[in-house]
């Protein structure tokens, strides 16, 4: 399957992330990776530009794995998703504090709010 493109999400701290859009039934390879799932939706007709409804920010160790459970399968169809945006990341804790950067800056339909904890905030609550 071909790629849509590319899109910047901006997470809390300020920084941007460059993901590249897919379509959501993509195969993808074995990688570690932040993956965005939207609707991606055309706002603008005439120059075909497209717009992306934040459903779900995760990250994986391994792309081949299935992005969710099938609860959440559920809410991805609900919301309309089309779309996973990949963002590469190899170390795990890179990923985690990407993941963690989005979902404070996204508000998502389908992440728990327990996701947006940072593990500072986890042991604050301990």
């Amino acid at each position: 399957m071909a790629t849509y493109g590319g899109i910047t999400f901006v997470g809390k701290s300020g920084e941007k992330y460059y993901f590249h859009a897919w379509p959501l039934e993509t195969k993808f390879k074995s990688v570690g990776a932040v993956y965005f799932v939207t609707k991606r939706v055309f706002t603008n007709k005439t120059y075909r530009i497209a717009g992306h409804e934040a459903i779900y920010i995760g990250q994986t160790e391994n792309l081949t794995d299935p992005f969710a459970a099938h609860l959440q399968l559920g809410c991805f169809r609900k919301h309309g998703a089309n779309c996973v945006c990949v963002y590469l990341a190899g170390d795990p804790e890179r990923r985690l504090a990407i993941a963690q950067d989005l979902l404070a800056a996204h508000s998502t339909s389908c992440n728990e709010r327990a996701e947006y904890r940072t593990p500072f905030a986890a042991e604050l609550e301990q």
